[in-house]
């Protein structure tokens, strides 16, 4: 999984590719409701879908469903304290970088809202320190494999049921899993390029560095760092001149980030998905989006985006800009490439954990956010 971290807006604290193990024994395990379907709800304000997961602790740890995760993942704390039985071992890491080995737990039963997790293995790692406490662990997309998986952030929910899609209706895509994840054609300014659909993701469009050099671009925004399991990629962040289009979706001039090494195949993260609901069948390898239904209550859960990447993190680190979106909230509030933020609401940037300060920036109370711009100290209200 990736991490520029953004939480202004884009790429992310755990995952901007996130493709935690692409090929394990780990076993997922079995989901199981009673019913014909069921509906869990989502933490608001997020722009990950997370789930709130009871290891019978008495405690609801905060879990993402990540569908570019092939195996659940658990942070090794909480696996320890609890006595899950090591089970075997493994390795993890996001495509196209090096692995690095992990142990596999056991965990006979947990629940999610009104649906049971049973014999389900998770591989462990240090989830809560790789996420700087943003989260606890992985639900990988194979967990639901039984089911039509549902993702709707403008009600704020998952839905599973045990529908099917069909392959001739609006917004069906057919999805290559061979690699272990959700992947997909989309047409980049005339060119196909192989993306890879990834919740785990705070981003929105990710491309092998590589094709920079084939695209035309409007300007490269600027420079900054990704944080895989595994190791660091280099990030490029430019304005495509042309479209991105896949579905029935068009997508004009778009900002990409170009990832170096190259994990192989595209992203789109939930900075996009975010948007639509999307459906998931995965016995029948079908994909669909969809606008969100209902406009007043798709804006009161969906996260806000400022459309403001950093190339720094909260706890010490300089949260300097590194791009802003054209047409974005960042740029209407006044946002400019190079500023570094220096306060939010009065607190020093570094006073906030990683957590706290995403919450804020992602939710809808208004904010005042105090930056440096060539030395000059200037203060930007959000609504």
């Amino acid at each position: 999984m990736a991490s520029a971290l953004l939480v202004l807006a884009t790429v992310l604290t755990v995952g901007a590719q996130s493709g935690f193990a692409r090929e394990s024994s780990a076993d997922i395990g079995d989901f199981v409701f009673a019913g014909d379907s069921i509906v869990l709800q989502l933490k608001k304000h997020e722009v990950h879908p997370r789930l709130f997961v009871d290891f019978g602790d008495g405690e609801q740890h905060e879990f993402i469903v990540d569908t570019g995760a092939s195996v659940n993942v658990i942070d090794s704390s909480i696996a320890e304290s609890l006595g899950f039985e090591v089970v075997g071992e493994t390795e993890i890491g996001a495509p196209g970088g090096p692995q690095i080995p992990a142990k596999i737990v056991k965990v006979p039963l947990a629940r999610v809202g009104d649906a049971t997790i049973r014999n389900a293995e998770f591989v462990t790692m240090d989830v809560k320190g790789f996420s700087r406490g943003t989260t606890l662990g992985v639900l990988g997309v194979g967990l639901f494999r039984d089911y039509l998986l549902t993702f709707d952030r403008g009600a704020g929910h998952i839905e599973l049921s045990h529908d099917n899609l069909s392959a001739n209706g609006p917004g069906v895509l057919p999805y290559d899993a061979a690699n272990g994840q959700i992947e997909i054609e989309i047409d980049v300014a005339g060119t196909t390029v192989m993306a890879h659909i990834d919740t785990g993701s705070m981003g929105e469009f990710m491309l092998p560095g590589e094709m920079m050099g084939s695209l035309s671009l409007q300007k490269t925004q600027s420079d900054g760092k990704a944080r895989l399991v595994g190791g660091n990629r280099e990030i490029k962040f430019a304005q495509l001149n042309g479209s991105i289009q896949f579905a029935d979706f068009q997508f004009d001039n778009p900002s990409i980030a170009f990832m170096t090494p190259s994990p192989g195949a595209g992203n789109i993260g939930s900075g996009i998905l975010a948007d639509y609901v999307v459906s998931i069948d995965q016995k029948n390898q079908l994909i669909e989006f969809r606008e969100l239904a209902n406009t007043n209550m798709a804006a009161s859960n969906k996260p806000r985006r400022l459309g403001v990447r950093f190339g720094g993190v909260p706890g010490g680190n300089v949260m300097k800009v590194a791009s802003v979106d054209p047409g974005s909230l960042g740029e209407q509030a006044g946002f400019l490439a190079g500023d570094v933020m220096v306060s939010l609401n009065g607190k020093p940037t570094e006073d906030y954990d990683m957590s706290e300060l995403g919450t804020l920036i992602r939710g809808s109370a208004p904010l005042s956010i105090n930056i440096e711009r060539d030395g000059i100290s200037k203060t930007i209200e959000i609504p």
